[in-house]
């Protein structure tokens, strides 16, 4: 049995399809429950962004089309016999997480089938309510609670997972980057160039593919780098549409603009565009929408296009995935964006002579914030420990993220000032910020 996945226009639930014109049934229905009516499954069951909704569709279509394929009707499937070792061959060696995920998602399908009123053989592991303690200390109204541990469910087909405090795992070096780089600039130097704007921006890559050239619903015009150099500024605002459908403002610096536009509008962008308006456009199945769903639509690559593949393809995420696949470096676009942050905010300590202390998140949350889109302090802690893990390694040069110079030699001899005074320049700029907008948060406070 093949199942095919059909996103009418407009909405965010996709058909599922078997043999091509077979409606499944019970997998159309657990979907459309799964994100209208979550509570109808499980009474604590979250609501589901459409983007998510999406993973979940898709890993059901592979775990059902695995078991087809072995001759298993999934109503007649056993837990340990059938399930379990089928999400174990199609995973292989990944991460307790993403194991953890998968057999939520199907659990949940098994329980939708049962409310349903479909006798179903799987019988999985129990789930138990269990207490868990809470750390108060940042709750700053933590004298008005009544409580000191929430409870939570506790799933004994999970496997067991260590808590996350770090991201050093998901930290490259510099030199790993620039190796990256060149690797990707051998399939497509839009590849290089997007990576380099990931490192710099801390996009992500739905992101960063919906980036345009000069303007999009949120920016009325972005001045390309032969215009932003004129101006003499150091950075400029980029407004854009994040994950939740979150609207933020980040900056981009002069740094980003340049590489953007000498590294690949120059060269190549004219051409690439020609291709995309004479021969993409044209065809039957051209389209600007990608992956993931937002505001009951999916996702979609500027009007104003930017980024166009050598074929003049616009560039989606997937294709940023199969190009660093296509490296064998084992680098995943996201990790950029760890990466970028990480080494920000180390370069932040050596300018200002600090130690890295998670008791300063306080301090480098004002850093972070607002370019990362993340409020919780947590995160910034995250960061903090990643720098105390990876202090001292190659991994953590004081080095602006990205500089060209020990990546492209040809880029490298453009660079007239040391590298430590573009970063003070970095990090004036963004202080005099923080200082303005502290200011007019608290109109007539004066500096201590």
């Amino acid at each position: 049995m093949q199942l095919e996945l059909v996103w009418p226009e407009g909405r965010v639930v996709p058909v599922p399809l078997t043999d091509k014109y077979h409606l499944h049934t019970h997998l159309y229905g657990f979907l459309v429950t799964r994100y209208y009516y979550p509570r109808d499954i499980s009474p604590n069951m979250a609501p589901v962004t459409g983007g998510s909704l999406r993973q979940i569709a898709y890993d059901l279509k592979a775990f059902l089309e695995a078991l087809a394929h072995n001759g298993i009707e999934y109503t007649e499937a056993d837990f340990s016999d059938h399930i379990e070792k089928i999400i174990e061959a199609q995973l292989g060696t990944a991460n307790p997480t993403t194991y953890n995920s998968r057999i939520t998602r199907i659990r949940d399908f098994y329980t939708y089938l049962q409310k349903q009123g479909i006798r179903v053989r799987a019988r999985f592991p129990a789930r138990t309510v269990q207490r868990r303690s809470l750390n108060l200390d940042d709750n700053f109204l933590s004298h008005t609670a009544y409580g000191h541990s929430t409870t939570y469910e506790k799933d004994d087909s999970h496997k067991r997972t260590t808590l996350k405090e770090d991201y050093k795992d998901q930290v490259i070096s510099i030199d790993h980057y620039g190796k990256l780089y060149r690797a990707l600039k051998e399939i497509d130097p839009v590849y290089a160039v997007l990576a380099q704007v990931m490192m710099q921006t801390f996009l992500r890559v739905a992101d960063v593919c919906e980036m345009p050239l000069h303007a999009n619903r949120h920016n009325r015009y972005l001045p390309l780098w032969p215009e932003f150099e004129r101006k003499d500024r150091n950075s400029m605002r980029y407004k854009l549409l994040t994950k939740r459908s979150k609207l933020i403002e980040i900056d981009v610096y002069g740094d980003t603009l340049r590489a953007i536009y000498e590294d690949y509008i120059q060269p190549h962008y004219r051409d690439r565009k020609e291709l995309f308006d004479s021969s993409y456009m044209k065809r039957a199945n051209a389209t600007l929408e990608f992956g993931n769903i937002r505001d009951k639509s999916r996702r979609t690559c500027p009007e104003d296009i930017l980024w166009l593949t050598r074929t003049g393809a616009p560039v989606k995420p997937y294709m940023i995935e199969d190009a660093f696949r296509g490296t064998g470096l084992e680098v995943h676009p996201h990790m950029l964006r760890h990466t970028g942050a990480t080494h920000t905010l180390w370069n932040y300590c050596q300018i200002h002579n600090i130690e890295p202390d998670v008791r300063l998140a306080t301090v480098f949350q004002e850093v972070l914030q607002g370019q990362l889109g993340h409020a919780d302090l947590e995160t910034t802690r995250m960061y903090i420990r990643t720098i105390m893990k990876l202090k001292g390694r190659e991994s953590m040069p004081f080095i602006l993220p990205g500089n060209k110079a020990r990546i492209d030699e040809r880029l490298a001899k453009k660079i007239k000032q040391d590298i430590s005074e573009v970063i003070t320049r970095f990090f004036v700029c963004r202080a005099e910020q923080i200082k303005v907008d502290q200011t007019s948060r608290y109109p007539g406070v004066a500096d201590d």
